[in-house]
């Protein structure tokens, strides 16, 4: 029985852990605070990893679109009548204003075109798409007019006076924006106005419809519409405007800065 007891006593001992000094308990607490260091970094890489996976997905599908000749689709919007009513409000209250008022805002229009006639083609079912953009413009501020009308339809410009804050430092398109570098520079013209809806203004129009600021300490610089052979040698076209009047000029579709974004213009 003695044995017996012993025995036990023995294998007691033999499965009690081993006591930790006190030196090696501060070493495995900092073990463990360098694992926690190691961990956090990993987690923090792989969302980094994540994030740039996505990115470059995204940037294939352009692409591949690019290739097969489709456009970026406008964002999503479900377009409530209250919604409908205040873009068309909108429209109207920058069509009310006189041609002395519209000048000194930097653009002009053409006389006598009916605003019932814009209403109306902008409320019917088939212009949905066109009216969803227009709503996107008044939420954007960009100041969208209605500013001529070309064999029974109307041109719906964006005549915001110095850049937009959200689209200044643009490039011109996915090709520029490739060349100077994401990380350098607020996207790009091209696919920022398709998910709007609104392509770039038309030269034309620009040249028509954009005028100097009365202010000379007012200025902006915004891409608009490239023809495909200006796009192939990497140039594009901006409408400036600055103190001493406004012009169409021809620059690098790489340009980008505070100073530069971009304008559209639709018709319906």
């Amino acid at each position: 029985m003695k044995a017996a007891t012993e025995a036990e006593a023995k294998v007691a001992d033999d499965t009690t852990p081993p006591a930790v000094s006190d030196g090696r308990r501060d070493e495995i607490r900092d073990e463990l605070s360098d694992l926690d260091e190691q961990e956090r970094a990993a987690v923090e890489a792989l969302g980094e990893a994540q994030e740039e996976l996505a990115r470059i997905q995204a940037d294939k599908r352009e692409v591949i679109d690019e290739l097969l000749g489709n456009s970026v689709q406008p964002d999503a919007l479900e377009l409530t009548p209250a919604m409908a009513d205040e873009a068309i409000n909108a429209l109207r209250a920058e069509f009310d204003k006189g041609a002395d008022e519209t000048q000194k805002a930097g653009y002009r229009v053409q006389e006598g075109m009916d605003f019932a006639a814009v209403e109306a083609k902008l409320r019917a079912t088939e212009n949905e798409e066109q009216l969803k953009a227009v709503y996107r413009m008044v939420k954007a501020g960009s100041c969208p007019a209605v500013v001529c009308e070309e064999g029974g339809r109307y041109c719906i410009a964006e005549t915001f006076g110095q850049i937009l804050s959200e689209r200044a430092n643009c490039v011109y398109d996915r090709k520029a924006e490739r060349q100077v570098g994401r990380e350098n520079c607020n996207g790009n013209a091209v696919t920022q106005s398709q998910k709007m809806g609104v392509p770039l203004m038309e030269r034309s129009i620009a040249k028509a419809h954009i005028v100097q600021f009365p202010d000379s300490n007012q200025h902006c610089y915004d891409y608009i519409q490239a023809t495909a052979e200006e796009r192939e040698r990497g140039r594009a076209p901006c409408v400036y405007r600055y103190g001493g009047g406004a012009a169409v000029i021809l620059g690098d579709a790489y340009g980008h800065g505070d100073y530069q974004g971009w304008r559209g213009a639709l018709w319906i």
